[in-house]
């Protein structure tokens, strides 16, 4: 009986350090997940016919920036890694090293980030909108849709678990590549430089908004008021978006996304328009 039992312990640790060995195997020879475990910016662009979005995820502070793109009709025989390499280009993001650096899944849709966004909210109340993700995007892999392998859909789905709608900064793309020099317009800069505008209709909130930042560190270069808006916003106007998240952080708005316009000059970073949601609390000292 001794000698049956130690011939199972002795293959379920060789069962065990062969999975081992094969998960280490899938970490070294699957693009998404070497990406991933070194801490490289993972990029996946979704491909609609007229609309697709490019993602670019950046383990090291779980932000994904989004660009939408609208486009007409792919050329004929453009390939999805192609069409990939062309929207980060107009994006501004640095030229790829290889086939093994993009990814992307083509869709028959125009890609929603509402969509996604639900997923990423809503799936520990609901694990059903996750694993039916999951088995969708396996379908598009199994009819050539995606250059994604099945242990790189795993990496990507196990790091989607951290994430929810704040994770994300959406960039406009009206312009198909930011001025040269734009991106690193305010480097050097001995505070983040950011604009207050009251658009929530309450007497002396930009001053007293100002006057909290500044308190904080931040160069606030205009305070004004604003047409009334029903809801607050963060803007961010280069493609570095480091002074529209400390901004964000500073005015307790972390559910908040950031709408980047890189189209909109401005000599500031970043700026807030307080809207009547405004919760005034957040200016206590």
């Amino acid at each position: 009986m001794e000698q049956s039992s130690g011939k199972k312990e002795r293959v379920i640790t060789a069962i065990g350090l062969a999975a081992a060995l094969a998960l280490a195997a899938a970490q070294h020879f699957c693009p998404a997940s070497r990406a991933l475990r070194d801490g490289r910016d993972l990029r996946l662009a979704l491909l609609g016919e007229r609309v697709s979005m490019l993602l670019v995820y950046q383990p090291s502070s779980s932000t994904v920036k989004a660009f939408p793109f609208s486009h007409g009709r792919p050329k004929k025989g453009a390939t999805g890694w192609q069409r990939t390499v062309d929207l980060s280009a107009q994006a501004g993001m640095p030229a790829e090293a290889g086939r093994d650096e993009v990814f992307y899944v083509s869709l028959s849709t125009a890609p929603e980030l509402d969509v996604m966004w639900g997923v990423l909210n809503g799936w520990r109340n609901r694990p059903e909108l996750f694993f039916s993700s999951a088995k969708l995007l396996d379908g598009l892999r199994r009819s050539g849709a995606t250059n994604l392998g099945r242990f790189d859909m795993f990496s990507v789905f196990s790091e989607a678990t951290r994430l929810g709608s704040t994770n994300f900064v959406v960039s406009e793309t009206t312009r198909q590549q930011a001025a040269p020099g734009e991106e690193a317009a305010d480097e050097g800069a001995p505070a983040p430089r950011v604009e207050v505008f009251n658009a929530s209709g309450r007497t002396g909130l930009a001053a007293r908004a100002a006057k909290f930042l500044r308190g904080r560190g931040f160069d606030v270069i205009t305070e004004g008021s604003a047409p009334r808006e029903a809801r607050t916003r963060i803007l961010g106007f280069s493609a570095d978006t480091a002074d529209a998240l400390k901004l964000r952080a500073a005015l307790g708005l972390e559910e908040m996304e950031i709408r980047v316009k890189t189209s909109q000059r401005s000599v500031a970073g970043a700026a807030v328009v307080m809207g009547e949601d405004f919760n005034e609390a957040a200016l206590a000292e």
